[in-house]
């Protein structure tokens, strides 16, 4: 979990500045985007680029975790809400509450909202398993070359944390240490060793890459580059049909189309606001449709 494995198709082919562009502007609209026809759009759109990517596994398991987060949202929403006047369920008197309400406008209110939460986290999801996080973080080394080394070295930290801890246990566990079993204290003792151990192993690879950096020169001059992200016909592409959703959604904000009243009374839903809400799904399609075409028809690949 949380590590990057590069797959072949054409969603990790594509330029780091392409790849944060699809994200940025998804995450865009789904904040300026509150009716639930349109984020249900950009949902259905992330889910289909997720499973294009090849991260289909990894996105369900951050939805099962979701789910709680979604029950949560709607429960809390549904009681405390009294904004609503179609009063679904009427209940006795509860300490704290008061009259138990529950209204329709506040159950779609905490659907709607668990929906655009839905969407930030799969876009997150999207970057945690499709961006090279090297590549993206190099995109901003001109701008400040010692931050974005710490930061690239912040962001790798923890996940050779967790393979360091998986690998040590591992060999605790040969060496018949339980890690597993046992009373409370007995757990956390035997797993004092395994944290001295990381730490000895931060250590060491922190002289390694200070070695591995003065002997590259870092600092004594000029960058140099040993390889450089190209620009393919894919990445105009997906960059023009990105920015058109972004203008369909602005465009769709500013006539009101994606906004949605949900008190007191639900919002009757009009025609003109599936339009918006539909280009603005089909464009975001584009990248899985290409995938798709890249891995069907070689000529294809060969020209994008």
């Amino acid at each position: 979990m949380l590590t990057y494995q590069s797959k072949d198709n054409l969603i990790f082919k594509l330029h780091p500045f392409t790849q944060m562009t699809f994200i940025g502007i998804v995450f865009i609209l789904s904040l300026i985007f509150s009716h639930p026809i349109y984020l249900l759009g950009l949902l259905m759109s992330v889910w289909v680029v997720i499973a294009a990517s090849g991260n289909l596994a990894e996105w369900k398991g951050y939805m099962k975790f979701s789910i709680m987060m979604v029950v949560f949202i709607v429960v809390i929403n549904t009681l405390f809400a009294r904004a609503g006047t179609t009063i679904i369920y009427s209940g006795p008197e509860i300490p704290l509450i008061g009259s138990l309400e529950i209204s329709m406008e506040a159950l779609a209110y905490g659907l709607g909202m668990s929906v655009r939460l839905l969407v930030i986290i799969s876009i997150f999801c999207l970057y945690t398993y499709a961006v090279n996080p090297d590549k993206a973080l190099r995109l901003f080394s001109r701008l400040g070359g010692k931050s974005v080394l710490a930061i690239t070295l912040s962001v790798r930290l923890f996940p050779l944390m967790m393979k360091d801890f998986q690998r040590i246990s591992e060999i605790q566990r040969c060496r018949g240490v339980k890690l597993a079993t046992g009373s409370w204290w007995e757990r956390t003792r035997n797993s004092i060793p395994i944290i001295s151990i990381m730490l000895l192993s931060c250590m060491e690879r922190s002289l390694q890459l200070a070695e591995s950096m003065y002997a590259r020169g870092y600092g004594s001059g000029p960058r140099s580059y040993y390889d450089k992200d190209l620009w393919r016909p894919r990445d105009y592409l997906i960059l023009i049909v990105t920015a058109i959703a972004l203008a369909v959604g602005i465009w769709s904000a500013v006539m009101g189309w994606s906004a949605f009243s949900y008190y007191p009374v639900l919002e009757q839903i009009n025609p003109l606001e599936l339009i918006g809400a539909g280009i603005t799904a089909l464009t975001l399609l584009v990248p899985a449709i290409l995938n798709w075409g890249w891995m069907k028809w070689p000529i294809l690949k060969s020209r994008i």
